[in-house]
Formats: C-alpha cells, structure tokens, sequence
C-alpha cells in the first residue's frame, strides 16, 4: 500500500482551518491509517494543527506559490508515494480518499476531479449546496489534484516556478504536463466551502449551477465537522 499525504495553505481563517483539520481526523478514523498532512500558514494556527496531529509550517502569505512549495518541500522528506493539494476550505468524503488512493496504488501519475461542489458557509445563502460539472474531456480541476512521486523528483517538489498570488494552478499544470503520463478523474464528493473571506463567494456560482440536497454533503462529515460547520 502506497502512502498518500495531504496539503493545505491557510491564511486568516481559524474555523475553516479547523474544519480541515477535523477532516483529517475522520479519514484517519475511517481508514484506521496515519495519513501525512502539512499545513503552511501563520504562526498562530500552529495551536490547532498541534490538538489535530496536522504538521505545521509557518510562512508568510506572499507569495503564495511559494507557500505550497513549502508544503511540498515538506512532503518530500516524509517518504510519501503521492501528494494532494487542496484548499483550507476544501472538505471531501473518505470515499474520494480511498479512490484517489486506489489510483495511486496503479501508479497513475495525476489523480483528481471533473466534478465540483459549492456549500454556502454563511451568509444568506447559508446551507445551500451546488454542483459544477465539466465535460470528461477537460482538464482536471486543480483542488483535490493528487501528484505522483514521480512526477514530483522530476521537477524536485517544485509544481511552481513563478513567484505569484494568482494563476496557481495554470502554473502547477504547466509544470506536472511536463512530465505526467498518466491522468484519471474519480468521481467522489469534495465541497468547497465558501465564507465572506472567500476570493468567490458562494454568489458566484450558486446563481448559475443546480442545487444539490445539503444533506449530502453532511452525510460525509463526523460530528464534530458538524458542529464545525454550524460555528462559521
């Protein structure tokens, strides 16, 4: 069995952070394995990664490429076959992990999603869910991506080259195509949580998508995600 750790960054947000890292806990629960995650941010959410078992690594926010290559950097020395990058606000199902886990035990180079959902964390859309769907055809999405070993010694654990706090995953794809031979798209539940602090709020999507039954989103979570969730 291969090992796959978990990224994140985070900056100014104590709740979703700890919903991530409430996250990471039911998959170690549910897979009764250690799953390695790192999260790189400020100093001050050191106190939460620490109650969770969540490595820390402290970085300034800018710029933020520079910030997942930490993470990554991180990754490199804890002997992991594959790594996930995700958002702070990124919840998915255990289910989505064994998947993607699955395809990396085939040695499949990029494992990730066509497939999307939106959860309004707060605000007036509060509780409201929907779903983003692309065609087959189109290139993975960058959230939930999971990147080989392999592909990751080629470019010595750096997918960005640029110094920027935008365009992340264009640069991160432009690196992993290098090199990628193999890609596969599972379709397992991962929500984007969206709250006032987002770049798009939940108003960006929600107008234009299909709602889907919230309900289906906290069938996935523990307990204490819930409680999590109601608190944002």
């Amino acid at each position: 069995m291969k090992s796959l750790g978990i990224i994140t960054i985070n900056y100014q947000r104590p709740q979703i952070l700890r919903l991530w890292c409430a996250m990471i806990k039911r998959l170690r629960n549910d897979t009764q394995t250690y799953i390695p995650a790192v999260v790189v941010s400020e100093e001050c959410d050191k106190t939460v990664c620490n109650q969770y078992q969540v490595w820390h690594v402290t970085q300034n926010n800018h710029p933020v490429t520079e910030k997942f290559n930490r993470a990554f950097q991180y990754m490199k020395g804890q002997n992991v076959d594959a790594v996930m990058i995700t958002g702070s606000d990124d919840i998915f199902s255990t289910r989505f992990y064994e998947a993607t886990l699955a395809q990396v035990n085939n040695d499949i180079d990029v494992v990730g999603i066509n497939s999307l959902y939106f959860y309004a964390g707060d605000g007036q859309s509060r509780g409201q869910m929907v779903k983003l769907v692309r065609a087959p055809e189109t290139p993975l999405l960058g959230t939930g991506k999971t990147v080989s070993k392999r592909v990751l010694d080629q470019c010595d654990w750096r997918l960005w080259n640029q110094q920027r706090n935008w365009g992340m995953d264009a640069i991160a794809s432009k690196t992993i195509n290098q090199y990628a031979k193999s890609r596969v798209a599972i379709d397992e539940m991962l929500v984007d949580v969206k709250t006032r602090t987002n770049l798009n709020s939940f108003n960006v999507w929600g107008k234009r998508l299909p709602q889907i039954p919230a309900q289906r989103f906290y069938e996935i979570l523990s307990e204490e995600e819930l409680q999590i969730l109601k608190s944002l």
